[in-house]
């Protein structure tokens, strides 16, 4: 009958020895939901945003708080590192997964006065200055308006234009000295000698800019340069 109690007492000696074992190796260690709480309250302290993610069941040797040294590596909080420098030493890296891009307001530009059409012109119509009014719009990089009329005037459109539409350099031609398909006269001075031919010009030309001419009565193609409205020279030096 003694043999009972025997047993009784050498199960209930186990289970305690079994329960201390397994509370000093639980003390003995640090996991990952204890290391996320150290991180994370470390980051906040420093007014940072903390989004970090460590496995629950990671294990490292228990390292006190005083010899526990936690560094962003990364300088903008994205990692983090901690070293422990006790008995059993050890380091550990994490990503704190935060998006650092904030949203910058958009700056609202100040209006600015712009010039508009009247009326509706259509495409090659030249502007005048009774034509033009004045409205407000806001300049941006993407829409540069024209505040200066006398960039307008005297211009032809490229295209139609509404009434009350605020004015940009490319909605105006290029104010070509010479423009394509105009009748300009040839001139070519050979010494005291000075040929000049009528022909058409085959593209718009600024001053002294290269035009090639074709002679109306012989069909060739000559490269002049424009030197007014209605003339084109052969030599640039003449």
């Amino acid at each position: 009958m003694e043999t009972k109690p025997r047993i009784i007492l050498t199960i209930k000696f186990i289970l305690i020895v079994n329960f201390i074992i397994f509370n000093n190796l639980k003390a003995s260690t640090i996991n990952g939901v204890e290391l996320t709480n150290i991180i994370e309250e470390w980051l906040e302290n420093r007014g940072k945003v903390a989004n970090i993610t460590i496995l629950n069941d990671l294990k490292y040797p228990r390292c006190e708080k005083s010899k526990l040294l936690i560094n962003d590596i990364s300088g903008n909080s994205k990692l983090i590192k901690v070293n422990c420098f006790g008995e059993n030493p050890w380091q550990f890296i994490v990503r704190n997964k935060v998006n650092l891009k904030e949203k910058k307001p958009k700056k609202n530009a100040a209006k600015q006065e712009v010039f508009a059409l009247k009326k509706s012109k259509g495409k090659g119509a030249v502007v005048f200055e009774d034509d033009l009014i004045k409205i407000f719009k806001r300049n941006d990089t993407r829409n540069i308006f024209i505040t200066d009329k006398s960039e307008i005037i005297g211009k032809r459109l490229k295209k139609n234009m509404k009434q009350n539409t605020a004015l940009k350099h490319i909605n105006l031609k290029e104010d070509w000295l010479v423009e394509k398909n105009a009748i300009v006269t040839l001139v070519n001075n050979k010494g005291f000698i000075t040929i000049k031919e009528e022909g058409i010009a085959l593209n718009d030309a600024k001053f002294m800019e290269k035009v090639k001419v074709k002679n109306l009565k012989s069909g060739k193609v000559i490269a002049g340069y424009a030197k007014n409205r209605k003339k084109v020279i052969i030599n640039p030096k003449q």
